[in-house]
């Protein structure tokens, strides 16, 4: 019985044995090759391009639009608006009526032009302070006109007479008149004196008068030089001709002055001085006095201060004026399905309707240039530039894709979703066609970089640590250099840029990835002991055996096979 059992123990052993030898040269032969076969991978540098781009997909909007809105409630007076109309920058699209608002500006502008008027007049009054001469001639001052004296700008200062020249009008018949002509001398013989002057006929009169016996007569103007022996109110008598062709005036008239001028003060003040007196002769431009007056120049600010204040009531005036004539901003095209796109809002304002304030009509948008809003996410943000070249593709329009530049990046950010994004605007230029229309879906690529013919490898190739990038360079010995230090550029998903260390041609090993081992490749466990014994040890490749667990009553589990 003894025997039986040692037997049957002896047969389990030597199976347990087989099975771990049995199961250590399958692994072994297994896992060879894959260790033989592990080569190293090179890469050569070479001449590439890296770009990358942020994209984004919206609907085009206009670059330029504006809407058309009502500023004030009003009549309509003309309405040139109709719908998908094209208009010239400054067309007149709507013209408005309020009548209140026209009468406070021409009322503004009255009270305006008054105050000019009156400022004028004050600064007109400033330059007349000095009172000239304003021909040369004899002086006759007002008699009641001294210093001190108080004028005004109708006061008379005096006149002043040009005595080079005087002039008389002398009666005589017609019938010997008629016989005279312009140009004709005149002997003129001085009441009182032993004077004759030779003057000349200046005019003959078309008035038929009567003297005192009823023959009829004519006056006949005539001038004479003065020499100095002349004054005015001397009285003269004319005669033509000698002997029995002598025809004389029929009677005695005083000589007057041919020009005169008067002198007033045209200024309110004072009289300060009076340079001459009456009776004496000046000339033309002499200081016949001056004057002065303290409040003037008071008066002058005063006048002036109103008129600004009231050419800002004139400019707000204006302005309300100017909002009823609604002009075109730009060249473009009129929509009113910018205010609705299903009901035409114009059917409801022809000329001659009410129209409150802030009624919306529609938009003028200028199609020249369009705009796409895309959402760009924080992590691109430092990326995108105003600037920057963008392709922008429209899914309406296939095969054709247009060009465009970021116009401004929004500082403020939008969350959703835990995400934060930032608006980037991009302008388009269409096409002569027009191509692009508003609201059609597109989706921009926003190039961030972009750089050709530079050296690149692939970014598995690089390491970087304790802020130094090296590579595993292949000599032309065949050894590496495990750690040789470049410098890099830019980079993309899959390659980065060689600014210096490596040149074209140099050939870099790639990093092996090691293979996640298991316990299976290494050894098996150990069976479990039997009941009442130790566990049996581990089998492991040149390991050691773990030591079985402890039954209750059976042996220590064996030790791994070395």
């Amino acid at each position: 019985m003894s025997m039986g059992r040692k037997k049957k123990w002896v047969i389990v052993v030597l199976a347990a044995l087989l099975c771990g030898v049995g199961t250590y040269f399958y692994i072994h032969s297994k896992s060879q090759p894959a260790a033989t076969t592990a080569q190293q991978t090179v890469m050569k540098v070479s001449k590439g391009a890296i770009s990358s781009a942020v994209s984004g997909t919206s609907q085009l909007d206009a670059k330029d639009k504006q809407n058309i809105v009502i500023p004030v409630d009003s009549i309509i007076k003309t309405m040139n608006l109709t719908q998908n109309q094209a208009v010239k920058k400054g067309d007149v699209l709507v013209e408005l009526s309020v009548p209140s608002t026209e009468t406070n500006l021409k009322e503004a502008q009255v009270n305006l032009q008054q105050l000019e008027k009156e400022l004028a007049e004050l600064q007109n009054e400033q330059n007349h302070m000095n009172v000239s001469a304003p021909l040369s001639g004899k002086l006759t001052l007002a008699s009641n006109l001294d210093v001190g004296s108080q004028v005004n700008k109708t006061t008379k200062i005096g006149t002043v007479s040009d005595t080079t020249q005087f002039k008389v009008k002398l009666p005589f018949s017609l019938q010997e008149a008629v016989q005279l002509k312009k140009g004709d001398s005149v002997e003129l013989s001085v009441d009182g004196y032993l004077l004759s002057k030779v003057g000349s006929v200046d005019a003959i009169g078309r008035e038929i008068k009567a003297d005192a016996n009823g023959n009829k007569i004519v006056d006949v103007d005539v001038l004479v030089s003065n020499d100095g022996t002349l004054s005015a109110g001397l009285k003269v008598k004319g005669s033509i001709g000698s002997g029995d062709t002598k025809i004389e005036s029929s009677a005695q008239v005083a000589l007057e002055y041919v020009r005169t001028a008067a002198i007033f003060s045209e200024a309110s003040g004072t009289t300060k001085n009076m340079k001459f007196k009456d009776g004496e002769t000046v000339k033309q431009g002499d200081l016949i006095a001056t004057l002065f007056n303290d409040d003037l120049q008071n008066n002058i600010i005063s006048k002036q201060a109103s008129i600004d204040s009231q050419k800002i009531k004139v400019d707000d005036a204006q302005q309300k004026v100017n909002q009823l004539t609604i002009k075109a901003p730009f060249d473009g095209v009129f929509s009113a399905d910018f205010a609705n796109s299903k009901n035409n809002v114009l059917r409801n304002y022809p000329a001659g309707a009410q129209i409150n304030a802030n009624t919306t009509l529609g938009a003028v948008a200028s199609l020249s240039t369009m705009q796409l809003a895309i959402a760009v996410d924080e992590l691109d943000l430092t990326s995108v530039k105003v600037g920057q070249k963008v392709m922008v593709k429209v899914d309406a329009i296939s095969g054709k894709s247009f060009s465009g530049e970021v116009t401004s990046v929004s500082n403020v950010g939008t969350t959703t979703n835990g995400v934060t994004t930032y608006d980037a605007v991009v302008a388009i230029p269409n096409t002569d066609e027009n191509d692009l229309k508003y609201a059609m879906t597109a989706t921009a690529e926003i190039y961030i970089q972009d750089k050709k013919d530079i050296m690149v490898l692939p970014i598995q190739a690089v390491t970087t640590s304790k802020g130094k990038t090296t590579v595993s360079l292949k000599k032309a010995d065949g050894t590496v250099e495990e750690q040789h230090e470049i410098r890099i550029g830019i980079r993309s998903k899959t390659q980065i840029e060689v600014v210096s260390g490596l040149e074209a041609g140099n050939e870099v090993v790639m990093p092996i990835r090691k293979a996640a081992t298991t316990q299976q490749q290494q050894g098996f466990p150990g069976g479990g002991g039997f009941p009442g014994g130790g566990g049996g040890g581990a089998f492991q490749i040149g390991g050691t055996g773990g030591g079985g667990s402890q039954g209750g009553s059976g042996n220590q589990g064996g030790g791994g096979r070395r």
